[in-house]
């Protein structure tokens, strides 16, 4: 697809359906880089997971410390930093489902960052009961929150080419596509709770017709006006720089 198609697109779309544009969030994706490596952007969710869980874990250090006074100092930093891992490991999945139903390349990419995730959980506990390393700790925290959190706040490969108008066009397109998602599955809900026999059951059987074929349009929209402004997967960016 190309730019002035989707500005038609969203255009229409404002008009049809003004409440796939209020209170729709999405939770990934708020920063949008060139390549895999694009500038001083790079180091911005770095610097805000930092000032984020970095004071959230001694907070939570000094809280065991004062409730389990049994705790070492070792232990109260690991347990802060394992408490911080699980907390992401609980939000992951609901960004993924987001991602899932808005965007189809994204999701191929990131799919598997709650497995990855459950294994840092899982060597974190071990290094609590064995190893009892604060490099390994740290270590952990770090690829916790790369996992965790960086890569669904910053999204990378777009092409050199790519702008900053195009970036909100297909982020706009996102949100529109997984309000369509949504809508397609309260309808199916009020459909099933709606007995055959009632003027309502019909009425609610051509809504979520209309809102399954909108959310399929607009999903194969997405990809195609993502792969005109980025690069699907890594091996395509090499291939292109290569």
């Amino acid at each position: 697809m190309q730019n002035q198609q989707v500005n038609v697109l969203l255009q229409q779309l404002q008009r049809l359906y003004p409440a796939a544009f209020k209170h729709n969030y999405l939770f990934y994706s708020q920063i949008k880089t060139k390549g895999v490596l694009d500038d001083r952007r790079e180091f911005i969710p770095w610097l805000l997971a930092s000032m984020i869980f970095m004071p959230i874990s001694f907070v939570l250090k000094d809280i065991f410390l004062s409730n389990f006074t049994e705790l070492s100092n070792f232990q109260a930093q690991a347990y802060a930093i394992l408490a911080i891992l699980l907390f992401l490991m609980l939000i992951v999945p609901l960004v993924i489902k987001q991602i899932r139903h808005s965007s189809h390349s994204l999701y191929q990419l990131l799919r598997h960052s709650p497995v990855k995730l459950a294994v840092i959980v899982i060597l974190s506990a071990l290094n609590i009961q064995f190893l009892q390393s604060q490099f390994v700790m740290w270590a952990l925290l770090f690829f916790g929150i790369s996992f965790g959190f960086v890569r669904f706040y910053k999204e990378n490969l777009f092409r050199q080419n790519s702008q900053d108008s195009e970036y909100y066009q297909l982020h706009q397109l996102r949100r529109v596509c997984f309000w369509a998602y949504k809508q397609s599955l309260r309808t199916r809900l009020k459909l099933y709770m709606t007995s055959a026999q009632s003027p309502e059951y019909e009425v609610l059987k051509r809504q979520l017709n209309r809102y399954a074929d909108l959310y399929s349009q607009l999903f194969k929209s997405e990809h195609q006006y993502c792969k005109s402004i980025k690069h699907i997967d890594v091996d395509s960016y090499l291939d292109e720089m290569l």
